[in-house]
């Protein structure tokens, strides 16, 4: 038999516990510890979802911390308890991002499990250049890109978190037959770099004839390493996609 009761003792609230002649303490403290600590995600929460919709409404170099601050409501204080700076700030909103683009990645991967190697990498290519998901912060990033941290950061990135994803494929195509190279981890690390760095023209500054010689060099590139995945279709999506996202930024820099 449990017997439950309440008394107020020098102002601190103890419940008792009786059961088996033993007695516990339970002080409300640690109640309101759980409750700060509830409070101080659901602060995070707010300063990353205000910052990811600023930065991508004014971009990241035009959006202050004061700004956040404002718009989430919060004492800048608040902010800088939780982020040291607000490059602290967007790489946490970047790591939500990556959560939900994996996600993704690994849903398309599911749907096209039933395609040979060749056909699943291609497909999965062409879906997430389509993705709006995938893409929805990248206009955010373009000033970002500008850094070369960051672009040392994410070049590190394409080799260690994302080509491992494409290097499976690519040894799926070679045990069904599809492809045919003796380097597929080394074939996934260079076709990343390229695509999403060589290729891109906020890191390397281009026109829209030397984007398309790019592209289609890396297509004859990739065909000659015996992964003949990018086609025609794939470039023109690619050139569409990043010429989106690079004139966007230039166009505000211009007006500016």
């Amino acid at each position: 038999m449990a017997l439950f009761f309440k008394i107020n003792l020098t102002k601190i609230n103890i419940a008792y516990k009786i059961k088996n002649d033993r007695l516990v303490f339970i002080f409300n403290e640690e109640k309101q510890h759980k409750m700060k600590k509830y409070n101080s995600k659901a602060t995070i929460e707010t300063i990353l979802s205000v910052s990811s919709r600023l930065f991508l409404e004014k971009g990241f170099d035009r959006t202050s911390v004061q700004d956040i601050a404002e718009t989430a409501k919060v004492s800048k204080g608040a902010i800088y308890h939780h982020f040291e700076s607000k490059d602290k700030i967007i790489k946490a909103v970047m790591d939500k991002h990556i959560e939900t683009v994996n996600t993704t990645m690994d849903k398309l991967l599911l749907e096209t499990n039933k395609l040979n190697g060749r056909e699943q990498l291609s497909a999965i290519l062409e879906r997430s250049i389509e993705n709006q998901e995938i893409h929805y912060f990248d206009v955010a990033l373009n000033a970002r890109i500008k850094s070369a941290e960051f672009v040392l950061s994410y070049m590190r990135s394409c080799v260690n978190d994302y080509a491992p994803f494409v290097s499976k494929i690519i040894k799926k195509g070679i045990t069904d037959g599809s492809i045919n190279t003796k380097y597929p981890d080394e074939c996934a690390e260079v076709f990343l770099l390229l695509l999403n760095v060589w290729c891109d023209p906020a890191v390397f500054l281009c026109e829209d004839k030397k984007l398309s010689l790019r592209l289609y060099f890396l297509q004859d590139l990739m065909a000659s390493l015996g992964i003949d995945v990018f086609s025609d279709r794939l470039i023109e999506k690619a050139q569409k996609l990043l010429h989106r996202l690079y004139f966007k930024e230039e166009n505000k820099e211009n007006e500016s």
